[in-house]
């Protein structure tokens, strides 16, 4: 059967992506979405080390365990293993975990890639990669459990990328996200502990998010609720669960008020950089300061970047924030609809 291979190859690479987009799913279910190249990196090492669990104790432990009774002489030779299949199951399970402190280290998850950091992890990244990887085939079985329960009650779940600027805590994004929860008129909400399903892999992993991921992924997120709705602010962003249309309002109140905080609401080197740019002129404008040029030089330096559109609409949207607070290209006080034709020329649609 010649055309056999090409089946086997097809069928592998089906599986294979199959398994990554489930696991990538999953892990941003948990984790929260993570932005940028450290979420596929988060994805390939939560690939890697659920692989490594599986090899470990599904073939690696078995066969050491019978090849000593073997050589004791507790059973017979019924482990006909190659030389070459033993050491390359033997370099698969020794060399993984360093690999994945190495991913970790390099996509910057505790600060800036350092080898004599990632050497001092390779100990603990063997006990790491068993603690991600067991949460990873926790994560794959419960997410389905949770997305139907999500359909079932009607609720959507939306994101909001918020990155943590150095010297800032959790507290002050956590104070920030009740101040505009308030705000909204959205329910009264107060922070619980997560109970239940969902709380199993992230408790699971506390070891990894401890000695692995750094500050990208915490062992457990914040949690506020209200009645019908469930707010997460986890290391990388803030996710709101609930009823559609108060889930969006939501959002917008916590974004506006994360604007300009201790937290970035954009994730890469260049994008945070504008964004720096644009806090120091609303610093320069609280000083009384014309910061009209400057906002339009700011506007012609965004759009000749060659940053993602997520990430461009993130600063234009700061960018006409600040420009509304000055107000510069907004309407003027007692226009018509007020904050309606803000609202619609914000997206670039006359109000007339």
């Amino acid at each position: 059967m010649p055309f056999l291979p090409i089946v086997l190859f097809v069928a592998y690479q089906a599986l294979s992506r199959s398994a990554s987009f489930a696991l990538g799913w999953a892990t941003s279910l948990f984790f929260g979405h993570v932005p940028g190249n450290k979420g596929q990196i988060l994805s390939i090492m939560g690939l890697i080390s659920a692989a490594w669990l599986v090899v470990a104790v599904g073939f690696a432990a078995p066969l050491s365990a019978g090849w000593v009774a073997e050589q004791i002489g507790l059973v017979d030779r019924n482990f006909d293993l190659a030389w070459y299949q033993a050491w390359g199951l033997a370099a698969a399970v020794v060399l993984a975990p360093p690999v994945v402190a190495g991913l970790a280290e390099l996509a910057g998850f505790d600060g800036d890639a350092s080898a004599t950091r990632w050497l001092s992890h390779i100990p603990v990244s063997y006990p790491a990669i068993a603690s991600l990887g067991l949460a990873v085939l926790m994560m794959v079985l419960i997410a389905p459990l949770l997305v139907v329960s999500r359909i079932r009650q009607k609720k959507e779940m939306l994101p909001i990328p918020v990155v943590m600027r150095r010297g800032a805590d959790d507290t002050s994004v956590t104070n920030a996200i009740v101040t505009a929860l308030d705000e909204a008129d959205v329910g009264r909400f107060e922070r619980r502990t997560l109970t239940g399903l969902r709380s199993w892999p992230l408790r699971t992993m506390a070891f990894a998010a401890e000695h692995l991921l750094g500050s990208v992924v915490r062992g457990e997120p914040d949690r506020m609720v209200s009645d019908g709705m469930e707010v997460f602010s986890y290391a990388t962003n803030v996710a709101i669960l609930g009823p559609s249309e108060a889930a969006h309002r939501a959002r917008a109140a916590i974004a506006r008020q994360l604007a300009f905080s201790r937290a970035y609401l954009t994730w890469s080197g260049e994008s945070q950089r504008l964004e720096d740019a644009l806090v120091r002129l609303r610093r320069e404008r609280d000083r009384g300061e014309d910061i009209a040029p400057h906002l339009d030089r700011f506007r012609a330096r965004l759009d000749a970047t060659t940053l993602s559109a997520d990430e461009w609409n993130v600063l234009e949207r700061l960018r006409l924030q600040l420009a509304q607070e000055v107000d510069i290209d907004a309407p003027a006080p007692g226009a018509q609809d007020g904050d309606a034709r803000r609202n619609l020329e914000e997206v670039g649609i006359s109000a007339r």
